[in-house]
């Protein structure tokens, strides 16, 4: 046992001996002696670094230098300070520290904190260091350093990083601008083997992001595979993942893979990255940043995602293939960024079907219903009220009724237009899908072409398959000056009207069938959208081959006039609940909130149709004066036979009045006035020769049984 105890002794003694050396070694190097070598190293690079606490060693868990109270800031404003920590430990190479070198080997940061600031002029404090950086890479500054702290070159500090790390890290971030402040809480580090020209190294973050626009902070993870070029001038990704998780179910993800290299500092960066990001669900974002987001469908806006293959340099992107992803609907295609003195954007995309009346707020009836239900439910809580009380609570219930219809009929705010954001950008896009669902309409491969110039925005082509027929559209809208200037031309061809009338109206009692076209040419300039209203000027044009009214006959309607005018009988069939109008045509003016409508002309069997009428946008009615008037002597081949020559080519005078909500089958009816003119003028004129003096006597009774058939 005594070789035992000896061998451990003798380890011992080797053990001290060591231990001296090394305490003999670190005694003798004055690390200190590197501080002004360490600030003139930052002051080349535009960054003046202050260390405020002396240099020491840690001789646990390795053999390394001890930082305290660091603070980074610009060169030329060194009291804005851009990051502080309370202590950097670099853990140096054992070897050359035998040599009377440092060779740092791992940089720990303890409890850093990074401020970020923007000023209201968009200025960010960190840009003074970036722009010194620029500018020493081109001809790095000339720094006055006392002699006597220059060291011999034996004492040089050389960097070739093996791990970093960040514990405790704290991120700030302030936009004067936009108001907005950000902090990144709890950031912890890791990254092993960035040597520049090394094999790839693994980077790894965590950390807590909240802010005063986001109500639930958000977790950040980063997993990263990474390699340094030479000179670093190269970063390469393989691959990247970020994930973002929050309390209320918030997802997101971001996986990158590629590079961003340039041949020299004084080149430009080249990027050739493959990206995939994705939120799903999405919905909760809205909620997490205070976006009130309601839409008609509740289960729009579950997912988007991103892929997209980008290629190019600072100055351009490429984005070549991409696709897009909301909810069920795909879009592909490519996108072009542009980040010249005037930024733009080229954006292709084709996509599949998409119903845009699902992410649109839901209508004034739905939210209505909503409301209703909603009473509902708080009412089968509450004890039913008396029959007094139910009377006032409907009282007041109506009164309440009649102040939000006044309320919604009240004049609009005139906004101002937001021109200056219109300007500023240059782009060409162009969108086409299989399908697209808008305002309850179905449209068939729609397309769109837009290109915007600086505030000068044309719309090349709106084209579409509507209900058989066509939609074809182009127009301007010029916001450069400090007015808006509008004008859209375009037309529909052919359009099935009933399958129009059942998508946007599909209770509506008065019913119509048939195609009809309609085209149009508007203008209109302003300020605001009141504006743009009140000055809208627009000339359009209506056309039918066949359109089909119902559920009323006019021509049964002239056969009981003339039944009753000429005491003749009825025929004898079956009327149908329905008008047959052959070439119609209508020509519209509009004229702000007013609208005219002229030259109303159709057939119907033999009977012609004529009139005008006028349309208030404003108080949502219409009045209508059309004339009726039979052409031969029959209505039609099962119609009525007038033989009285005064009666033919003579219009008939027909009133249709009304408001938009309140049009049914009494809505057209003769007009008294002008009707009791016409009648009497042929009552004189053939009572004349019959009856003498009794023709007024006549005149009254025949305008009885005209009150008692059309209810007047």
């Amino acid at each position: 046992m005594a070789w035992i105890k000896r061998t451990f002794i003798a380890l011992l003694i080797v053990f001290l001996l060591l231990a001296g050396a090394v305490a003999w070694l670190l005694a003798g190097l004055d690390i200190n002696q590197y501080k002004p070598q360490l600030e003139k190293l930052a002051a080349k690079q535009g960054i003046s670094l202050q260390l405020e606490g002396d240099i020491g060693w840690q001789l646990w868990p390795k053999i390394g230098l001890q930082l305290e109270n660091v603070q980074l800031a610009p060169l030329k404003l060194p009291k804005q300070t851009l990051v502080k920590a309370d202590k950097i430990a670099i853990g140096v190479a054992l070897k050359p520290l035998l040599q009377r070198k440092v060779e740092a080997e791992e940089i720990v940061l303890v409890a850093p904190q990074i401020e970020l600031r923007v000023d209201k002029e968009g200025r960010g404090n960190w840009e003074l260091i970036i722009e010194a950086l620029e500018a020493q890479s081109k001809q790095p500054p000339k720094l006055s350093i006392p002699k006597e702290q220059e060291e011999p070159a034996q004492q040089q500090v050389e960097l070739s990083l093996q791990k970093l790390r960040i514990e405790k890290g704290l991120v700030l971030y302030n936009d004067a601008q936009t108001n907005k402040e950000y902090k990144v809480q709890d950031l912890q580090v890791s990254a092993i083997n960035l040597v520049p020209g090394g094999e790839p190294g693994k980077l790894t973050a965590t950390a807590d992001i909240t802010g005063n626009n986001l109500k639930h902070p958000l977790k950040l993870k980063l997993d990263s595979t990474l390699a340094v070029d030479e000179g670093l001038n190269g970063l390469r990704l393989q691959p990247l993942q970020v994930n973002f998780t929050s309390e209320n179910t918030a997802r997101a993800s971001l996986h990158m893979r590629g590079y961003l290299r340039r041949d020299s500092s004084t080149q430009p960066w080249r990027i050739q990255l493959n990206i995939n990001a994705s939120a799903d669900p999405l919905r909760p974002w809205f909620e997490l940043t205070g976006s009130e987001i309601d839409t008609r469908d509740k289960a729009a806006l579950q997912k988007l995602s991103i892929e997209a293959s980008i290629e190019g340099t600072e100055q351009k992107l490429d984005l070549t293939p991409l696709q897009l992803q909301l909810d069920n609907a795909t879009f592909s295609g490519n996108a072009q960024l542009r980040n010249a003195e005037m930024p733009g954007l080229d954006l292709n995309l084709r996509g599949s079907a998409f119903n845009l009346d699902n992410y649109l707020p839901p209508s004034s009836e739905e939210k209505g219903q909503a409301a209703q239900t909603q009473q509902g439910s708080s009412d089968d809580k509450v004890p039913a009220a008396s029959g007094t009380e139910q009377v006032e609570q409907t009282a007041q219930s109506d009164q309440s009724q009649a102040v939000k219809s006044k309320t919604a009929t009240a004049q609009p705010t005139a906004q101002p237009l937001p021109l200056s954001e219109l300007r500023g950008f240059n782009a060409n896009i162009s969108l086409a899908l299989d399908q697209l669902r808008a305002a309850d309409l179905q449209m068939d491969s729609p397309e769109i072409q837009l290109t915007i110039d600086n505030g000068l925005y044309r719309l090349q082509k709106l084209s579409a398959d509507i209900y058989g027929g066509q939609l074809n559209t182009n127009g301007q809208l010029n916001a450069r000056a400090q007015s808006a200037e509008a004008q859209m031309r375009g037309g529909l061809t052919d359009v099935d009207i009933g399958k129009v009338q059942e998508a946007l109206f599909p209770s509506e009692e008065v019913e119509l069938a048939g195609k009809a076209s309609v085209n149009w040419d508007a203008k209109t300039q302003g300020k605001t959208s009141v504006d743009l209203q009140k000055n809208l000027r627009a000339s359009v044009k209506v056309s039918s081959k066949e359109m089909t009214i119902s559920p009323f006959n006019l021509e049964k309607n002239m056969c009981q006039l003339f039944s009753y005018a000429e005491s003749t009988e009825m025929p004898t069939r079956d009327w149908p609940e329905s008008t047959g109008l052959q070439d119609l045509r209508a020509t519209i003016a509009v004229k702000g909130n007013d609208v005219e409508v002229s030259e109303i002309l159709a057939g119907i069997e033999n009977i012609a149709l004529t009139g005008d009428g006028e349309v208030d946008l404003k108080k949502q009615d219409f009045d209508f004066k059309l004339g009726l008037a039979l052409v031969g002597e029959s209505t039609s081949a099962d119609g009525c036979t007038v033989r009285n020559e005064r009666w033919r080519n003579r219009p008939l005078p027909l009133r249709c009045k009304g408001d938009f909500d309140d049009v049914n089958i009494s809505t057209c009816k003769p007009d008294s006035r002008r009707l009791d003119d016409l009648v009497r003028e042929e009552l004189k004129h053939k009572a004349k020769k019959k009856y003498g003096d009794k023709v007024e006597e006549k005149v009254d009774e025949l305008k009885e049984k005209l009150k008692n058939l059309f209810g007047r």
